[in-house]
């Protein structure tokens, strides 16, 4: 009975030291964030170079054997009736997990936005401001989606994932000579292993903490795949909230010097003002898509089919558990656009090019 009350203690005092770095990150952030956020990012560079010789995410063949651990621990437990042991035991393991998903990294979710730190005003907009943000996403977009290289059907012509890992990492390189808080620590991208299985949970890329990896699922739509990289690098910045990963990816690929890194983050910033303004004003938004070039209005059609094809109750299920994970660190934007939409408003507002 003795490893049981053991397990508890060790739970409840991780517990507590996680409750109060939590405390002191939501109601302390000027004293908290003057060195997490610096710690936080240096780490992820120490650990992204330790793991980023091997050329597959280190963490899937951690979960692997974690599970597997973890059914064999079970079955121990029952054959030899030591389960309230194997329970407590998993219970101290998970709150040691939170405790260090938090340390390293997790507390980045209570860091002042990317608008503070770079003093891009972001407020309320009107839906007027958001139908000529929409139109300038657009017309940027055709403009790519007319230059780059596509094959006879009229298909992105895609590179190797090692050569977009590469544009990616030179993107920010671009985008830091102008900001040096976006040199990213760590370079290296990995494919998933289990692309096609995260593909049916909605999961087009991962950024962990623990091993300081980036990872893209190859099965998703080949057009999103340069501005998810840029997505999941972003994170390695200590940027928690995925609106502003989604801003930072959309930096980095306008920043970029390949004009399909260019064309992805276009398209996907206007999708993303597409279905903001779509939900506010469906007429506005099947306007503005009549004047999209030909080639981006057959991307997005390629692209919604694509994403069909793995939709289903798995998906719903992982999204649900996603969403109500974001919802503990109250990720939202000043008005219901979205802050991702909140900040691409105010970066056309602002003249960028």
């Amino acid at each position: 009975m003795f490893k049981p009350i053991r397990n508890l203690i060790g739970a409840g005092v991780l517990a507590v030291l996680t409750a109060a770095a939590v405390g002191l990150a939501r109601f302390l952030p000027e004293f908290w964030f003057s060195f997490y956020t610096d710690f936080s990012r240096k780490a992820m560079g120490v650990l992204g170079a330790a793991f980023g010789w091997v050329p597959f995410p280190v963490w899937e063949g951690l979960l692997v054997l974690l599970l597997v651990a973890l059914i064999a621990g079970l079955i121990y437990a029952v054959k030899h009736r030591k389960l309230l042991g194997w329970l407590t035991g998993v219970l101290e393991g998970a709150v040691l997990l939170v405790f260090l998903f938090m340390g390293l990294w997790g507390l980045n979710h209570f860091a002042p936005t990317i608008g503070e730190q770079t003093g891009l005003e972001v407020r309320e907009y009107s839906v007027e401001q958001l139908k000529e943000a929409a139109a300038w996403y657009a017309d940027m977009a055709s403009y790519y989606a007319e230059s780059v290289e596509r094959d006879e059907n009229g298909d992105v012509v895609l590179p190797d994932f090692a050569e977009l890992a590469e544009e990616a990492a030179a993107a920010y390189d671009q985008l830091a000579e102008y900001n040096e808080r976006f040199a990213i620590p760590i370079r290296q991208v990995k494919p998933l292993l289990l692309s096609k299985a995260f593909a049916y949970t909605g999961t087009t890329g991962i950024f962990v903490c623990f091993t300081g990896e980036a990872a893209v699922s190859t099965a998703s739509f080949p057009l999103t795949q340069p501005f998810t990289i840029c997505h999941e690098l972003g994170h390695s910045l200590a940027v928690a909230r995925e609106d502003e990963a989604n801003y930072l990816g959309f930096l980095a690929c306008r920043a970029s010097r390949n004009e399909l890194f260019r064309y992805a983050g276009w398209y996907s910033a206007f999708i993303y003002c597409y279905n903001a303004l779509y939900a506010e004003n469906p007429s506005a938004a099947r306007s503005l898509w009549d004047r999209c070039a030909e080639e981006m209005r057959r991307d997005s059609n390629v692209h919604v089919e694509h994403d069909k094809q793995y939709e289903g109750k798995v998906q719903d299920a992982v999204q649900a558990v996603n969403d109500a994970y974001l919802k503990t660190f109250d990720e939202a934007g000043v008005k219901s656009y979205g802050l991702v939409v909140d900040y691409l408003i105010a970066e056309y507002l602002n003249g960028a090019q």
